[in-house]
């Protein structure tokens, strides 16, 4: 059983500078970050980049975060169909972070550690295989519904794996 969660920060002998620290730091960058993709439009700052190296690009097929930024530009902006015809997973990614940094806040007026991420955990084979084939199934989700749909802002014609299944 993992004793840091059931630990305070006043009792800590290490001191609980460092949880302070990588605690407040989640919450100002996770709110810094949010703030800034609220008010910048992605299209316009993706035009500052001289190569656009995502998978989509690469490939031709739309990763699984592919439009993951517009759509979290246009769900932070209220846009919900706009959000969810880019990528469906940012309502779940922002419910997760918004999560995580309540939790954060809680941790922080509480001073005591709620929630513990144990980085540690080794990894099996099993485990690594779960995580492939959900990630492939969600990948393939994410080709399927922007082929289906003619999502061309996420498809590259130019892209082998296109070639390869789209024609």
């Amino acid at each position: 059983m993992n004793t840091l969660a059931n630990d305070n920060y006043a009792t800590r002998s290490d001191g609980d500078s460092i949880y302070w620290t990588i605690r407040l730091t989640f919450i100002l960058g996770a709110t810094v970050t949010l703030f800034v993709l609220r008010v910048v439009d992605p299209v316009t700052a993706g035009s500052w980049i001289p190569l656009h190296t995502s998978c989509g690009a690469i490939t031709g097929l739309p990763c699984i975060f592919c439009g993951m930024t517009r759509a979290l530009h246009l769900l932070l902006n209220g846009d919900l169909g706009g959000a969810l015809y880019f990528n469906w997973l940012a309502f779940p990614f922002l419910g997760a972070l918004v999560f995580r940094v309540a939790v954060c806040v809680i941790e922080i007026a509480n001073r005591r550690i709620i929630l513990s991420w144990n980085t540690g955990a080794p990894f099996t084979a099993r485990k690594l295989t779960i995580i492939g084939l959900t990630l492939f199934v969600l990948w393939t989700l994410q080709a399927y519904l922007a082929v289906s749909q003619h999502k061309h802002e996420l498809l590259n014609p130019c892209g082998p794996l296109y070639a390869l299944f789209v024609r």
